[in-house]
């Protein structure tokens, strides 16, 4: 930009304008749109408070983007619900406050029985959670989900990172934040809690998960007796689809280990150098979510609008226009398919199509 620190504070608070000259500069360099820093928002939003599955050293500055692309997968479920029905959310305030308890409710209410579940991603979007796949752009942000409201309608949006994880972290990461929907969100503004309750939190969406993914009589049936044995536990990872390290985590939490016994298992787990990468992991991808690229193709299919379009459709009804890379992204689109050369659009068609 060519300006000072100073200055740029200035415009982030809003305590300054960048020139005419300068609007060009942000424009060529976040490549951002111009109407994005000029329009004004156009529709009412409410932020229920985010769940971060991060490291607790990760900061303001490295959630922010996060925060904005939650933002606006949001909208855009908003713009495509006009055209395209979704999964319905369920409500999440039936659930027992207690992690085990509702972990077992909501495998009841799922009908899920007390089995391995194969893929985490594809359950939460066929119960309307609408997820990305996106580059935070940190190291420590794993994933973070929350509660939005659009114009009134309400949407659960979870952001995994396409960079820190295994398909078996992934797994993990993805039912503690579908614990944090069962047991805090609406209850637990995350954002006012201090360090001693927001951890407390953190430890009950991970109990949450290890009782979700890892059912207790069917889990201690499988590891009884070999529970000190760490291949035991590769074997145990192919079936139950959780990484050896979680595992070994819920082993411990069950009682089955010594302080010793669990020590000793860790120490193996560093000698193997298995703390960053476990046997496996290369053998399976991370899963991609697939609703709202089922959205915008089927809208796509029939012609009601296409790629090209999205950013004048953002900006008539919304006030906002983004980067074609982060439509994208949160749609899970190549930027061919979002510039295809059909550039029909039919605004006021009322069919509604079913997606999953």
């Amino acid at each position: 930009m060519e300006v000072s620190k100073q200055m740029i504070s200035k415009y982030e608070r809003g305590e300054s304008i960048p020139s005419a000259k300068n609007y060009q500069k942000l424009v060529f360099l976040l490549r951002f749109p111009l109407s994005f820093f000029q329009k004004k928002d156009k529709f009412e939003q409410e932020n229920l408070g985010t769940f971060y599955r991060s490291r607790l050293t990760s900061t303001q500055t490295e959630k922010k983007p996060s925060e904005l692309k939650k933002k606006y997968l949001a909208i855009l479920a908003n713009l495509f619900e006009q055209y395209v029905d979704f999964p319905t959310l369920s409500d999440n305030s039936i659930f027992s406050n207690n992690p085990t308890q509702a972990a077992k409710q909501l495998r009841s209410a799922w009908n899920l029985g007390t089995g391995p579940i194969l893929d985490v991603m594809d359950l939460l979007e066929h119960h309307g959670f609408k997820i990305a796949l996106v580059s935070s752009d940190s190291g420590k942000v794993d994933a973070f989900g929350s509660e939005i409201k659009i114009n009134n309608e309400v949407y659960y949006c979870i952001l995994i990172d396409e960079n820190n994880n295994s398909y078996f972290r992934q797994q993990f990461s993805l039912a503690h934040e579908l614990g944090h929907w069962v047991l805090h969100s609406g209850k637990v503004y995350p954002q006012e809690l201090d360090s001693i309750d927001y951890r407390k939190m953190e430890n009950e969406a991970n109990e949450f998960a290890a009782n979700f993914l890892l059912p207790t009589s069917e889990f201690i049936d499988d590891v009884l007796g070999e529970e000190k044995d760490l291949n035991n536990y590769l074997r145990l990872k192919q079936k139950w689809k959780v990484s050896i390290s979680a595992m070994i985590y819920r082993v411990n939490s069950l009682g089955l280990l010594e302080p010793n016994e669990f020590r000793n298992l860790q120490k193996k787990l560093s000698y193997n150098h298995w703390r960053h990468e476990e046997p496996m992991d290369r053998d399976y991808s991370i899963r991609k979510p697939i609703l709202m690229r089922q959205a915008f193709n089927l809208i796509n299919k029939v012609e009601l609008f296409d790629g090209n379009v999205i950013n004048d459709l953002l900006e008539n009804n919304y006030g906002i226009s983004l980067p074609i890379e982060i439509i994208s992204e949160l749609l899970g689109v190549s930027i061919n398919e979002l510039q295809s050369n059909n550039s029909n659009i039919v605004k006021y068609r009322n069919e509604k199509l079913m997606t999953k």
